[in-house]
This record gives C-alpha cells, sequence and structure tokens, in this order.
C-alpha cells in the first residue's frame, strides 16, 4: 500500500513552541524553536512501515504527487491519505486541504482519513463541508481506520526518521514526546480534553517505546511528556520510577553526548495536586522548566503554595500557563502577572546578585471550541464579547477587545512568547500600575513593539540604550485623560482603537475633527 501523511499548512516553518523560556541571545535554533512533530501521523507510520507499507508525509497540498501527464493523474496512485487537524481555528484551511486531496483521489472518500484535535470537536462540521466522516478520537485500534489487527495504535512509538519529518522544521534533533497517562478528570469548561480523551487512563508503560526510539535514532536528551493531568494519576510514584530508569533523574547525562537528560511536563502540572509527597517524587526527576497553569484568580494560593512547595524541593525554573480571556477580565490577567512578578522579586532578594529561582509568565488567549446559537465562534482566533462602550467603566473594570488581545500578545513577544522573569523588565512590560497596564493595552503597534525607540524612561536590567522619542509616555498621559473622564470623546477614539481594524480606523480618520485623537489614530494604521 502507498501512504501519504499531510499536515495542513497552517504552519509557520520555524517557530517557537508554546510556552518555552527565550532562548539566549546568539544561540543556534534547537527543539524549543521548532515546532511540535504530528505525533498521530507519526505513530500511523509506524504502523503501515510495520506492514511492509511505502509512506511519505507532507505538508500543506502538492499537486504534484498526482501527476503525471497531467493535474492529478493516474500514476502516482495513493491508497490512503491520512490528514491530521489541530485548531478549530484552522477550520477553513483544513477543509481546504481535505477537499483538495478528495479531488485529487477522484472525489472519492473512502480513501481519505482524518483525525486529531479539530476533527473530534467538530466532526459533524467536517463531514458537512467535505463529505468525509472524521475518526474522533485516540486511535486504539487499526479496526477504527478499516484495517485488522490488534495493534494499539496510540501506544506504538512514533516515527522520527528524517525522511519522514524535517528536522530543520520540527523538533525531533534533540526530544522524545510520550504520554505516561491518557485524560484529565476535571473537565474545565474551555478545554477539549474530555471530548479527545474522555476515559482517564493512570498509567502508560513509556519504557519501552524509549528504549526502542533509543535503539533506534540514538539517546536524545529531552522528554517531553504530553499528558493532561499526571498528577492526578494514583500510580505517579510508578511514573516517576519508569522515568528514573530511564535516566531522567537529576545529574543524569545521555550516554554518548554526555547532555543533561531533561524531563518536560509540557501541558502543564496541576498545582492542586502539588503536595509535599508528590513533589519529593518529582523532585527526583530533572524537571526543566516545570510549568503550573494559573488560569483562574481563584486558584491564587494553591498556586503560589505550589510553586513555593516547587521551589523548596530545587526547581529553580517555571514556565506558566495563564488562560485568559475566558471568563476573566483585563484586571484579572493582571493580577495574576503580578503574583509571578512579586514572586520573582521574593526570589531575587533571596539571593543577593542572582535570582534563587524564576518564573516566565506565558499568558495564553482563550480560543473557543465549541458554537453557540450558530455563532461559529471556535472558528475564530480571537473570541470577544459584544458590549457597549458606555456600560462599563474602562479604566477600573475592561473587558477584553481585540485591540487588548492583540497587545497581550505583542507584549509577549518582547521576551520571546513569555513575560520576562526580570522584575523591572515585567513591570515595564505590563506597566508600573494597572492603569499603566490599561494605557499599553490601547497602545498602538508602532509604540509597543518599539518602545526601546519611542519610551523615554530606561529601565533597571534593560539592555543599554538611549532614551526614546517620549511617544509612549505621551500616548500613555493622553489615554488616561480620556479614561478619567469616558465622555463623549473617549467614546470616540476608543470605539476606533479597539476594534483592532485598520478599515474601522480609517472610516473614523474621514470624520473626526478631534486633532490630537487624530494623529493618535493615524499611528494605529503604522504596522511593522
Amino acid at each position: 500500500m502507498r501512504i501519504l501523511l499531510v499536515e495542513p499548512q497552517y504552519r509557520k516553518a520555524r517557530a517557537k513552541q508554546p510556552g518555552s523560556p527565550p532562548p539566549k541571545p546568539g544561540a543556534p535554533r534547537d527543539d524549543n524553536t521548532l515546532w511540535y512533530p504530528p505525533l498521530g501521523l507519526m505513530k500511523l507510520s509506524r504502523f503501515h512501515k510495520m506492514r511492509h507499507h511505502d509512506v511519505k508525509f507532507v505538508s500543506g497540498c502538492d499537486p504534484s504527487l498526482f501527476e503525471e501527464t497531467g493535474l492529478f493523474g493516474p500514476g502516482k496512485r495513493w491508497d490512503r491519505v491520512y490528514i491530521t487537524t489541530l485548531f478549530t481555528y484552522h477550520f477553513d484551511k483544513i477543509v481546504e486541504t481535505i477537499n483538495f486531496y478528495k479531488e485529487a483521489l477522484g472525489g472519492t472518500t473512502s480513501r481519505v482519513f482524518v483525525g486529531g484535535i479539530m476533527a473530534s470537536l467538530m466532526p459533524k462540521a467536517i463531514f458537512e463541508a467535505t463529505g468525509v466522516q472524521p475518526k474522533c478520537g485516540v486511535l486504539t485500534s487499526p479496526e477504527q481506520i478499516g484495517l485488522s489487527g490488534s495493534d494499539n495504535i496510540d501506544r506504538l512509538p512514533p516515527d522520527y526518521s528524517p525522511d519522514l519529518l524535517d528536522p530543520t522544521k520540527y523538533a525531533i534533533n534533540d526530544t522524545y514526546h510520550g504520554y505516561a497517562t491518557r485524560g484529565c478528570k476535571n473537565k474545565c469548561p474551555w478545554c477539549g480534553v474530555p471530548m479527545l480523551e474522555p476515559e482517564y487512563v493512570p498509567y502508560i508503560d513509556i519504557k519501552p517505546m524509549i528504549y526502542a526510539l533509543r535503539e533506534e535514532h540514538g539517546d536524545k536528551a529531552t522528554l517531553k511528556l504530553m499528558d493532561n493531568n499526571v498528577l492526578n494519576s494514583d500510580q505517579l510514584e510508578q511514573i516517576v520510577d519508569d522515568l528514573l530508569e530511564l535516566g531522567y533523574g537529576r545529574g543524569k547525562l545521555t550516554e554518548k553526548t554526555k547532555k543533561q537528560r531533561v524531563v518536560d511536563f509540557n501541558q502543564g502540572l496541576d498545582a492542586t495536586h502539588i503536595t509535599d509527597r508528590t513533589m519529593r517524587l518529582l523532585a527526583k526527576l530533572h524537571i526543566k522548566p516545570m510549568r503550573i497553569a494559573f488560569d483562574r484568580l481563584a486558584e491564587k494560593k494553591d498556586y503560589v503554595r505550589a510553586l513555593r512547595l516547587a521551589k523548596e524541593h530545587g526547581v529553580t525554573e517555571f514556565s506558566n500557563y495563564m488562560l485568559y480571556n475566558f471568563k476573566d477580565t483585563p484586571h484579572d490577567l493582571y493580577e495574576r502577572l503580578i503574583v509571578n512578578i512579586e514572586l520573582n522579586e521574593e526570589w531575587v532578594r533571596a539571593i543577593p546578585g542572582r535570582m534563587a529561582g524564576k518564573i516566565y509568565s506565558y499568558p495564553m488567549r482563550y480560543a473557543p471550541i465549541q458554537e453557540e446559537k450558530g455563532d461559529r465562534a471556535n472558528r475564530k482566533r480571537d473570541a470577544v464579547r459584544n458590549v457597549k462602550t458606555e456600560s462599563h467603566d474602562w479604566l477600573k473594570e475592561p473587558v477584553w477587545t481585540r485591540r487588548f488581545i492583540r497587545n497581550i500578545e505583542i507584549m509577549k513577544g518582547a521576551a520571546h512568547g513569555a513575560i520576562s522573569p526580570t522584575p523591572t523588565l515585567a513591570r515595564r512590560t505590563l506597566g508600573e500600575t494597572f492603569e499603566e497596564f490599561v494605557a499599553n493595552l490601547y497602545m498602538p503597534e508602532e509604540l509597543l513593539r518599539n518602545r526601546n525607540q519611542h519610551e523615554k524612561k530606561v529601565y533597571p536590567h534593560e539592555p543599554r540604550r538611549k532614551p526614546g522619542s517620549g511617544k509612549v509616555e505621551e500616548f500613555r498621559a493622553f489615554v488616561q485623560g480620556l479614561l478619567a473622564k469616558q465622555d463623549g470623546r473617549f467614546r470616540t477614539f476608543h470605539e476606533a482603537a479597539t476594534s483592532n481594524s485598520s478599515h474601522t480606523i480609517k472610516e473614523a480618520l474621514k470624520t473626526i475633527e478631534d486633532k490630537e485623537i487624530h494623529k493618535w489614530l493615524k499611528l494605529y494604521l503604522r504596522r511593522r
């Protein structure tokens, strides 16, 4: 059989993985700066190669795979095409990809197999758009894809062959990926795991997979565990023992290259399950960074306790996810970010001259996974509530707008996707006060991206630079003046600026006579 594995082309060729600490200046690109490999397709590659089938991987729509005497000629026949899916907001690109390969196979749907995250969350919508019925959830049996056999496809070692995936694009150079558990018991309303992995599996023996991969591809230093809630397992001690047997304990090196082995619980650890017992177990492993989610301000007590406990057990580097724009407000996110800044300040004071521990804050914007009343919100990257400008106090309790969401993402870019663990730089990024933070949420992209050029104040621990033009401070004063009154003049500016739409701003500029508002709105049209 000839097998074609397809990842829709929604990825950039080289991009930093979410939640990874920023690379050191001048450092070569490593697996933390490349994309996660499509594990489902890699396991299917293993499955078919075990059956001596020919397997090829491709990104996007490739007409050359079907050409002979013309476009989509019969010369290169594919018996099966597997298409993976990722986020629901990739819907249009994924449907385009499915329809491309369906038509390339003569319009048949029987040889096209679609699975993955979006396919499991939106099977009906995919079927209506393509005529292909997706395979939902985890592949545990060949029968799910119309083949015989007893293999649990999900438990097979992924195929890390460099002739399958491009190692300059995918994080397969020094990293293995796996699971020690499946599922999660929490059922958080924003999360797709209950639909993707509805059954909680408390233990998967990962050792055979890693030993097999080392035999084939050598000893890679990093193991990324993709478990959604490993600490929920009542077999955590066995999982840790397995990882220790595999050599992921503190101070353990790879056999030939002598690199420090690292285990990364990449989906994050649940703060409510971090206790002295669980930390005594986890502390045996070399975890770097430790990721602990802080998705709700109500979890502050558990979160702070978990961080301090982890640090007491020798963990010094954290990269922590913070969901925002679900049911929170900008004030809620700011308070959570300040918690991390204050912990970093505490740890700076603990050992003069260096940080005893550091937390990279990683705000992650909410993306809907389900439609509500046909709104198709799950097909959009940014979800915002439609609110009347006059119904809120935009200084004390602002709500998320498209501009605010966009500016959080730009703020993260200053530290390669995270908020810096250096307290002075974190406060510079966010604002010294909540009022400054709100002003920064309104700020034109030109100023926010190029603060070294436009900010007059020079903060401690910044790279050496000359004071900027002062436009940052001038803009903040302008916005804070509007926010103090929140009158008709404020509403005019607010409704144009927060749209994050060049068209809306251009239309506003045609009618606005206020010279000061006109000056600042023009700056929103300058993007780099």
